[in-house]
């Protein structure tokens, strides 16, 4: 057998190498779409940064918040995306079990709602695990601490979700009654000495909100120097703070600062030009934070988590009964995000990134993150009240003509319903804290 040459072995080591090589890149690109991303990025839009400054992107909601790299952090993952896949279990409480919590428009089965195939979905994430509502490690978690929900009416919704999900199991006292428009309510686990509380702040900033009364007034006014006090003042006593707002952004308004006026949208002046209301948002969302870091306790911990912007799903007349009349969720890729549903919801993560930055440069013990539920909303147009946000709407009253023209509510969630989803996010995120709070 004779000795190869070193012209004839050159040829096939290349080629040994070459065929190596595209036996490797395969299992190397698999690893890589199945390996989960440890960072959640909101959508891009067609509006980028200004010329050289970098596009911050938030943390996933488990990711490890600043300052805790030297803890060991739960794994992490990214909730923001993913499918509603059916689920058999259905909810944790009924709107019977819950009635006294649950504010009546949300209140879809006992209001008449027919169908119930909304109530047996899950949210599973892409990548990684979401592990269904705990009630007792939930409270175990905040033992004799104060969770507050601050903001609008999703707010409130997502408060009462939650406490809906924690009385599944353990008795529950309203201590604080905020009347017929349940502005401001609180609620006590005397089990775990804990309190779930509500603020009714629509802009997070001070201002005059726009009256619904016949001659009242049209529009709203904000003042985004001045903090709304009526729950800033709060703060120092409260250990995780949850803000849910957006939806008031996009009514009319007049926008001042320092007296002075800095804007409006659907301007209710003469001689005013339209500035629209992301810029305005983004400075809402900033100067919140702000105030969570700065009013915080020297040493006390604190959880600042800001939900991103849940989209309403309007179709048609406001008045017609196929206005959000779908019965099932999107399925991936099904319908695309509108640009003004993006754009808050980056607006918001990446004002959750610039405060949690802030936070650790300032050595404050409070933790920021980012709940990013706007995908997941989006998916769910068939969990609004719609038309049942009164009960038994189309039935006529005293023998009258049944009614083919009622009002809906496409904004906020049935309850039960999909928010439920964002408390079990929720929870991670609290589990998170918690951990690298007592490894510090």
């Amino acid at each position: 057998m004779g000795v190869s040459s070193p012209h004839q072995t050159l040829p096939r080591l290349t080629k040994i190498l070459t065929l190596s090589l595209y036996a490797i890149l395969p299992l190397v690109l698999l690893f890589y779409l199945l390996s989960p991303s440890p960072i959640a990025a909101p959508p891009s839009t067609s509006t980028s940064p200004p010329h050289g400054e970098r596009q911050q992107v938030v943390k996933t909601a488990t990711g490890a918040p600043p300052g805790t790299q030297g803890s060991k952090p739960a794994p992490q993952c990214d909730y923001s995306e993913g499918e509603w896949i059916p689920n058999a279990e259905g909810p944790r409480y009924t709107g019977t079990s819950c009635g006294a919590t649950i504010k009546h428009e949300q209140n879809c089965i006992v209001n008449g709602r027919p169908d119930t195939g909304y109530l047996n979905w899950r949210w599973r994430p892409r990548g990684c695990a979401l592990p269904p509502f705990a009630p007792a490690e939930f409270l175990e978690l905040v033992r004799g601490r104060h969770v507050a929900f601050v903001g609008d009416s999703l707010a409130r919704n997502q408060c009462e979700s939650l406490v809906c999900l924690l009385g599944s199991e353990y008795p529950v006292e309203l201590v604080l009654d905020g009347g017929e428009e349940r502005k401001f309510r609180q609620w006590a686990f005397r089990s775990h000495n804990a309190t779930v509380s509500v603020f009714w702040s629509p802009f997070l900033v001070k201002g005059t909100e726009k009256s619904w009364a016949p001659g009242g007034l049209g529009y709203s006014r904000l003042y985004f120097d001045q903090p709304d006090e009526r729950w800033a003042a709060e703060l120092p006593g409260i250990d995780v703070v949850v803000l849910s707002f957006g939806q008031w952004f996009l009514q009319s308004a007049m926008y001042y600062e320092r007296g002075a006026v800095i804007g409006c949208h659907h301007c209710p002046e003469p001689n005013r030009t339209e500035t629209g209301f992301f810029g305005v948002f983004r400075l809402a969302v900033k100067n919140a934070l702000r105030d969570v870091i700065a009013r915080s306790s020297a040493g006390r911990e604190k959880l600042a988590v800001l939900t991103t912007f849940s989209p309403a799903h309007f179709d048609g007349e406001w008045d017609s009964p196929d206005a959000c009349a779908r019965t099932e969720p999107y399925a991936p890729g099904e319908k695309e995000m509108s640009y003004m549903h993006k754009e808050m919801w980056r607006t918001g993560a990446e004002e959750a990134t610039a405060a949690a930055v802030e936070a650790r440069s300032r050595g404050s013990a409070v933790t920021v993150e980012a709940l990013q539920v706007t995908r997941l909303a989006d998916m769910r147009p068939d969990a609004h009240p719609g038309p049942y946000f009164h009960p038994f709407p189309f039935a006529g009253a005293g023998g009258e003509k049944k009614r083919e023209r009622v009002p809906n509510d496409c904004v906020h969630s049935c309850l039960p319903g999909p928010i439920d989803t964002w408390n079990e996010i929720l929870l991670q995120m609290v589990k998170r804290w918690r951990g690298a709070s007592s490894s510090r």
